[in-house]
């Protein structure tokens, strides 16, 4: 029998921008998927624990987003980082 590896678990823009939509309805599609994408540059920066931080970055973006969707999707990815032990920052 051989080992099975299992790869790391990595940032998955998609699955963060779900997220985000599933807390708030309202988001857009097209929204939350590039502003998941954004937020990964950021997280790269700041790391994972510093949601407020990471909205106030994609708010200051170019693409200069509400507070309401930069908070969704901040918190969406810092949570899916930490909940997955992803280390943006390594």
């Amino acid at each position: 029998m051989s080992d099975v590896s299992h790869p790391e678990p990595s940032y998955d823009p998609e699955r963060v921008a779900a997220a985000a939509r599933s807390a708030d309805p309202g988001l857009p599609e097209e929204d939350a998927g590039r502003l998941a994408r954004e937020a990964w540059a950021h997280l790269r920066d700041v790391g994972a624990g510093d949601p407020p931080e990471i909205a106030r970055r994609l708010m200051a973006g170019p693409s200069q987003t509400g507070a309401t969707p930069a908070n969704v999707v901040a918190k969406a990815a810092c949570d899916y980082c930490t909940e997955l032990g992803i280390d943006p920052q390594s």
